[in-house]
């Protein structure tokens, strides 16, 4: 499945890969700073039209050139041999680019099977973090991914995928201060959301937002609870989540007038939990918080989401210690 715009241009293409949100406004963000002048094509997993099935408007709205859907949920979990075939019969279907034609290429979601494409044909790339600070957790990444697809998170491992060792990777693109390995050498690019989000001229933040929302939002609410999608990635059962989120409401929230940002792989329903509580029923990244309310709220309460990383400079963040919570 693929949209492109129609008009055609001689100019060198780029080539961006993303699988979640944070990802898709990451990439949006890194081709508006460094190759608005190139021809860009972005590819995205077929799943992601659940969260936003609008996203041919990231071409009518001229976020990229072309846009096309990878068939992820098509590519069964077997041997490596069979997964490259079906990787390379999917590109090649699907993108009518030679991949040797694109002069650079980024890749967020780099565990994912099209990587394996571009180590096949020893094509350079530069690696995204998977999310902000997750360069130096990428054993927890590997972990989360085991538990629900042990052969992809096998395949990726074996190729360095998780930390970008992988030799084919060029850099890595990563928030440097949200970092607890060493980050200092040349081949770690620096490269925050939130600075970035800032420092756009605001016509083109809000043309960015509003792929996403149609409209700002308005609320009473103090703070902004920011879920996290813990059943969902196997790391505890939808009970024990729905549990943690209770004694959280009762310990801590009791009082605070609150609205909740669900993740957007987060399929609770957060209106029983927190009975009393706003809920935000648009889908889109958590990074753009600072700029969608007409009168924002002053807190953000957390357990451990990496969003947070890139909202210091617009909430007072409230990290709560996830182990008191999930017992």
């Amino acid at each position: 499945m693929k949209y492109t715009s129609p008009s055609i241009s001689d100019k060198p293409l780029v080539l961006y890969h993303a699988v979640s949100s944070y990802q898709l406004l990451e990439v949006i963000l890194h081709r508006m700073t460094y190759h608005s002048r190139e021809r860009a094509v972005l590819i995205l997993p077929d799943f992601i039209t659940q969260k936003y099935p609008q996203y041919k408007k990231l071409v009518t709205r001229r976020l990229f050139n072309e846009v096309y859907l990878f068939p992820y949920l098509h590519i069964l979990h077997r041997e490596e041999q069979q997964i490259l075939e079906d990787v390379k019969l999917c590109y090649e279907q699907i993108i009518p680019h030679p991949i040797t034609d694109f002069s650079e290429i980024y890749v967020a979601g780099a565990h994912f099977y099209f990587s394996l494409y571009l180590i096949q044909n020893r094509m350079p790339f530069h690696f995204f973090e998977d999310a902000a600070g997750m360069l130096s957790r990428s054993n927890e990444l590997y972990e989360t991914l085991a538990a629900s697809f042990p052969t992809h998170a096998r395949i990726a491992r074996k190729h360095r995928l998780f930390n970008g060792e992988n030799p084919y990777i060029c850099s890595v693109i990563c928030l440097k201060k949200a970092q607890t390995i060493d980050v200092s050498g040349e081949r770690y690019v620096d490269f925050s959301v939130e600075e970035v989000l800032q420092n756009l001229p605001e016509r083109k933040r809000n043309h960015l937002i509003h792929f996403f929302l149609k409209h700002r939002l308005w609320t009473k609410a103090e703070a902004i609870l920011l879920t996290q999608h813990f059943a969902n990635l196997n790391m505890m059962s939808e009970e024990e989540q729905i549990r943690s989120y209770k004694l959280l409401r009762v310990n801590i929230l009791q009082d605070v007038p609150l609205i909740i940002k669900k993740h957007p792989d987060d399929f609770l329903n957060y209106r029983k939990i927190f009975p009393d509580a706003e809920c935000i029923k648009e889908i889109f990244p958590a990074e753009l918080l600072p700029y969608v309310f007409w009168h924002k709220p002053t807190s953000i309460y957390t357990f451990d989401s990496t969003s947070c990383e890139n909202f210091g400079n617009h909430f007072l963040i409230q990290k709560i210690e996830r182990k008191s919570y999930a017992e």
